[in-house]
Formats: structure tokens, C-alpha cells, sequence
């Protein structure tokens, strides 16, 4: 009947208005739980944190870290001690036997299935955290070097090499903004995503504006060097 159609219109007209507004609510609270789960989420005690102290080093690690501590500020025994963490990334020196013309006396070591022995075997014996330790090391060597004007070219040289070994993922220059990245990218992502509910013509400019947000900081801390 003609009532009857009235109703159901009057209905989907009701349905149709309440609809926006459950999917904008749906909307909000997925981006809330994925907020909260990239705040919470495991990267806080990822590769971020320095090593913990209790973390097992080799003596010979040790050793090369006291070796730079104690030539701080000296430009000849800090290229001597940069040696000898040298000769443990590219020999495994002290940490698994060495690696000579007469042979090899150094146990295996393959990343991907490719065999390593033949160049910076050290890399595969070497923890993460005795990684951490001495690149650590090596940063305050560097920084109190150009505070006594203790550093040469290849001092720097030899620094760039190094780190370059231990920490290609610049792990170091980062480790500050990897643990607010979490908190930082959320707000950073409910921002654009309040822009892209409520003023939809400027999304793409917002789009755009929080990814350099997010990655500009990395470029620029890595540019910037330890």
C-alpha cells in the first residue's frame, strides 16, 4: 500500500543517513587500534636500545674496546687499536681462529648459503651486541679525537671503513629516533587521517606531507653522521 512504501522509504532514507556516520565510526576506532598497536609494539625493544651490559663479548672485543677507550685523543694508537678491530672483521682474529696463506684454521661461516671465510669472516662470528660495543667505541673514539684535534685523515678514513662493517644500516645515527618513531608515526598517521575524513581536497598534499615527515628525520640523521 501506498503507507507501506512510505515507511520503508522514510526507513532506507534513515539507514542511508546513519550510515556515514557508523562508517566513519568504524573508521576511528580501526585507526585508534592501529595507532595503539604501532605505539605499544615490539620495535621499542628492537634494534634501537643499546646493548644491555650483560650481553656476552669475546675477550678479544673487550680488549679492542678498552684499546680505543685508552687511545682517545691519541691519532697514532686509535689507528692502531682501528688495526686490530680490523683484522677481527677480516680474519676473525680471537674470536674463531685467524685466516693465513697456509691455510685455514677458522671455523666456517655462511650468510645465505654463500661462503664467507674468504672475506670478513669476523662479521659472522661477531654478536650483535659485541657489534653495538664496538661501534659505540669507535663513535666516542672519533668524537674525542676532533674535540683534541687528535684526528687525521686516516683516522677517519679508517673510522668510515669500520663502521661502515659493523653497522650498514646506520643503526647508530637512528637509534634516538627509532624510539619515539613509534609514537611519532602514530600521531603523524591520525593527523592525516583526520585530513582525509574531514577536508578530503587536500589529502594528497596531507598524504604527501606526513611520509616526508616520517622519512625526512632518517635522511637527515644519517646525512648528519654519528
Amino acid at each position: 500500500s501506498p503507507l507501506c512504501l512510505e515507511a520503508k522509504s522514510d526507513s532506507d532514507d534513515i539507514s542511508q543517513t546513519q550510515a556515514p556516520g557508523r562508517s566513519a565510526a568504524r573508521n576511528i576506532v580501526a585507526a585508534a587500534a592501529l595507532a595503539s598497536a604501532v605505539t605499544f609494539s615490539p620495535v621499542l625493544d628492537g634494534p634501537a636500545n643499546a646493548y644491555d651490559p650483560s650481553d656476552y663479548a669475546s675477550e678479544t672485543v673487550t680488549a679492542a674496546v678498552t684499546s680505543l677507550k685508552e687511545a682517545q685523543g691519541d691519532a697514532s694508537k686509535s689507528f692502531q687499536a682501528f688495526e686490530e678491530i680490523a683484522a677481527i672483521i677480516a680474519e676473525g682474529k680471537g674470536i674463531g681462529g685467524s685466516v693465513n696463506y697456509n691455510g685455514v684454521q677458522l671455523e666456517r661461516g655462511y650468510i645465505a648459503d654463500e661462503d664467507t671465510t674468504i672475506y670478513n669472516p669476523g662479521l659472522t662470528l661477531l654478536t650483535e651486541s659485541e657489534k653495538d660495543r664496538l661501534v659505540e667505541a669507535l663513535v666516542k673514539s672519533r668524537k674525542a679525537g676532533l674535540e683534541k684535534n687528535a684526528w687525521s685523515k686516516d683516522n677517519e678514513l679508517g673510522f668510515t671503513e669500520l663502521k661502515s662493517k659493523l653497522d650498514p644500516l646506520f643503526m647508530w645515527e637512528l637509534r634516538g629516533y627509532l624510539k619515539i618513531l613509534p609514537f611519532y608515526g602514530a600521531a603523524v598517521y591520525l593527523a592525516t587521517f583526520f585530513v582525509q575524513q574531514n577536508l578530503r581536497q587536500v589529502f594528497p598534499a596531507a598524504y604527501i606531507i606526513g611520509a616526508v615527515a616520517v622519512f625526512l628525520p632518517i635522511v637527515g640523521l644519517i646525512a648528519a653522521g654519528p
